[in-house]
């Protein structure tokens, strides 16, 4: 239970009682007080009406429901520039159903609001519970959360702190059931069942589970699951309490392979011959070696590798993360390339020549018009008259852009699942002509939204989850910038290896063979295998290995992302510069993000699974992703493919 949260239903109802008991009273009296009615008696009828009125709001407002537990992330902790999970269990403690809405707020120290509220539309059942959760985008270590509390869809109401922010690293949890529930402490973080999110795009904090029963996962969970495992995570099934494997049902049943080591997409199943019960750091150590390793850098490019399991000095770890905090691929760095994209064009000389003639006119303008006129009546009505024109005239001309219109310009992140899906990370800036209330929408499953901004209030509201939207209000001539995460069905072309030879953990020969659904630009092709890239040249129906591009750290070079010019280089961008290669810019920048590396160090220990091979490729933004919204005109954008190819290599 949160501290001064707690509160009686039947406490509660009885105020709710008395207040309609004090109105009926307080309406009964103020009948008969029209029969005699006095000055000092209708004055003191309707302040004790008043003040019953008052009784009653605070009673109906404090009616809410009871916020019992609270959970960041999947083990207590967040990572930056993620959309995370935040899980909060409600409790109804009265006898009325609560049909309203929980607001999630994002402050700064001093409770400066920034970002938009996240709305999320809660039914709780009379004396029920239930968890309720939300997908913040984290992007600072100094964000305060607060949970407001609305009876009443859509009307204010009380409000209360939430715990603060831990940050760390992508999670490895063990996947807790009723089941097989651990009576003790073990070296890993427990996540229950019932609290894995519904959507794979909620599973970015997520790097590996240790499984050693079936969840209770109902459909959406269970695809999500499977889908976080397609796109690179990791399970290490566990035995059970008597020793033996654990049998999963036929929709789980890619866990069930007797083989050690399986693969299912470019994730892999790993199982372990050892109970919960036997887990201990220096075992975990050893399994979570095939995970990426936990680095921090600091400014001098120092690297150090913290331990693979989370130590008991947790201070430590905190505050080496606090010092290695910043990320130069965060969602602030495209969209402020996107931003630039489409700017207005003001008329400075004009606005100048109108500030200086205002200057002019107020003074000594009308200094001398008073000279001139003896009457003070006439220098206040021109004075006024100008402030007016020239308000008129700023408003204007300062509005006004020249050529420009409504249009929407996005990049994107997009990785294949199973089934014709792909999982879309997308970056967007709608840039308007015309003020008003927009509504952004996209196509998809488990869609989330966030402005990730971390200092300026976004006056709109944010609805993740299956009817996903974000509301805002955007001025004249100016740009609403957001993020967004997707699952989307989008036909990509069908892709098979025809021949691959590997020297050690080096391609030697690559052939792919390609449908008529593969894009057809000139833009580059690159694939890479182990911790390499190549780039790759393109026939009429084939993809050939072309040549070497070098290491990870050599060819994506994350260190140059660091400086001022790449994350705010584009406001210098002169508007005569062609788009395209604006995109371009992003290419690479974009692969690292995918690859979840922002540092050189990262790059140096990165290293892919050797069953697959990873084609990146640059295309125009489909249909499918666009902004759906008529008002928004032309939805202009590139997507980078990260398209996973399984191999079987002919040679070593």
């Amino acid at each position: 239970m949160i501290p001064g949260n707690h509160r009686s239903g039947c406490h509660w109802r009885r105020l709710w009682a008395a207040g309609v008991f004090h109105i009926r009273r307080e309406a009964t009296l103020r009948e008969d007080h029209w029969r005699t009615k006095t000055p000092a008696s209708d004055t003191r009828v309707s302040c004790r009406l008043i003040w019953s009125c008052a009784f009653l709001l605070v009673a109906s407002t404090a009616s809410a429901v009871d916020v019992v537990d609270v959970r960041w992330g999947f083990d207590g902790k967040v990572v930056r520039n993620r959309f995370n999970v935040l899980s909060i269990l409600v409790n109804n403690p009265k006898p009325d159903a609560f049909d309203g809405e929980l607001v999630l707020h994002k402050r700064l120290p001093g409770g400066q609001p920034i970002d938009a509220q996240v709305v999320e539309a809660t039914y709780v059942g009379p004396f029920g519970e239930a968890w309720v959760r939300f997908y913040p985008y984290v992007g600072n270590t100094m964000e305060e959360w607060t949970l407001e509390i609305r009876p009443v869809k859509g009307r204010r109401g009380p409000s209360i702190t939430l715990p603060q922010t831990r940050f760390g690293w992508p999670a490895r949890v063990l996947i807790e059931t009723d089941q097989n529930a651990a009576r003790r402490s073990l070296p890993v973080q427990r996540l229950p069942d019932v609290l894995f999110p519904p959507f794979v795009t909620a599973t970015d904090a997520l790097q590996a589970v240790l499984l050693d029963a079936p969840p209770r996962w109902d459909e959406p969970r269970r695809q999500a699951f499977l889908d976080w495992l397609y796109r690179g995570g990791t399970v290490f099934v566990l035995h059970t309490a008597t020793g033996s494997d654990p049998a999963f049902p036929a929709n789980l049943g890619v866990l069930n392979s007797p083989l050690e080591t399986s693969t299912y997409g470019a994730g892999q199943i790993i199982r372990v011959p050892r109970s919960r019960t036997e887990l201990t750091r220096e075992l975990l150590t050893d399994l979570f070696a095939v995970l990426p390793k936990r680095l921090v850098q600091d400014n001098q490019g120092n690297v150090k590798e913290l331990p693979a399991v989370d130590s008991a000095d947790d201070q430590e770890e905190q505050r080496n993360f606090y010092a290695d905090a910043s990320d130069p691929l965060s969602a602030s760095s495209f969209l402020s390339r996107l931003r630039n994209m489409t700017k207005p064009k003001h008329n400075w000389a004009l606005l100048h020549l109108l500030f200086w003639a205002y200057i002019g006119l107020v003074f000594p303008g009308c200094y001398l018009l008073g000279r001139q006129w003896t009457d003070y009546r006439v220098v206040y009505v021109s004075l006024l008259g100008v402030v007016v024109l020239f308000s008129v005239l700023f408003a204007v001309v300062g509005q006004r852009g020249y050529g420009e219109s409504t249009a929407v310009n996005s990049v994107a992140i997009a990785r294949p699942l199973p089934d014709g899906h792909v999982d879309v990370s997308q970056w967007s800036n709608a840039f308007v002509t015309l003020g008003g209330d927009y509504t952004f929408r996209h196509d998809g499953s488990g869609v989330l939204y966030s402005t990730c901004n971390i200092a300026e209030e976004v006056k709109g509201a944010i609805r993740n989850g299956a009817e996903a939207e974000f509301l805002a209000d955007v001025p004249p001539f100016s740009s609403r910038e957001f993020a967004n995460r997707a699952k989307v069905k989008s036909p990509l072309s069908q892709l098979a290896v025809e021949r691959c030879e590997v020297s050690g953990d080096q391609l030697r020969a690559l052939t792919i063979a390609i449908d008529d659904k593969f894009p057809r630009n000139d833009e580059l092709l690159l694939a890479m295998y182990g911790n390499r890239f190549y780039k790759i040249s393109r026939d009429d129906n084939q993809l050939q290995l072309d040549v070497q591009l070098g290491t990870a750290a050599g060819y994506l070079r994350v260190n140059e992302y660091t400086n001022y010019a790449f994350q705010y280089g584009g406001m210098y961008d002169r508007h005569e510069r062609p788009v395209l290669d604006q995109y371009r810019d992003l290419f690479t920048p974009l692969i690292s993000r995918s690859l979840n590396v922002s540092k050189t160090g990262e790059a140096e220990a990165l290293s892919l699974p050797l069953h697959i091979i990873r084609l990146f490729y640059f295309a125009p933004l489909p249909p499918e992703l666009c902004v759906k919204n008529k008002y928004l005109g032309k939805n202009d954008g590139w997507a980078l493919y990260a398209v996973d190819v399984p191999v079987k290599p002919e040679g070593s």
